[in-house]
């Protein structure tokens, strides 16, 4: 007898309850991706441990979005960084979501690093 992950094709080790995991074709340079629904695809291709690393980054992201910070459509990224601050308008079509140096994936790897200076 297939388990529901099979059944409904996620990954059972990294999903949750409100974010489900999904193994995925991607791009060969594109480790991971999540949408506004919280579900989390990640390249199938990976390691292990480039999968749980993957996983980890995705759900900072997904903070982001329940806090109000990050939010995107079709359309723009809308990044607000301070509670009572501006938001941040970009256009959709002038993000390459696999660039470090957008203001929501550095604030994302600063606290992978601050994580993992903290298990040390």
């Amino acid at each position: 007898m297939k388990s529901i992950a099979e059944l409904l094709g996620f990954n059972a080790k990294y999903s949750k309850q409100k974010s489900f995991v999904f193994e995925s074709k991607l791009p060969k340079k594109v480790r991971g991706m999540i949408d506004m629904n919280g579900r989390i695809d990640v390249n199938k291709n990976l390691s292990e441990k480039q999968k749980a690393e993957t996983v980890a980054h995705e759900r900072l992201h997904l903070q982001q979005m329940r806090d109000g910070v990050l939010k995107f459509d079709r359309n723009n990224y809308y990044y607000k960084p301070k509670v009572n601050g501006f938001t941040l308008i970009i256009p959709t079509k002038l993000v390459d979501t696999r660039r470090r140096d957008l203001p929501w994936e550095e604030s994302v790897i600063q606290k992978i690093k601050k994580l993992k200076k903290n298990k040390k």
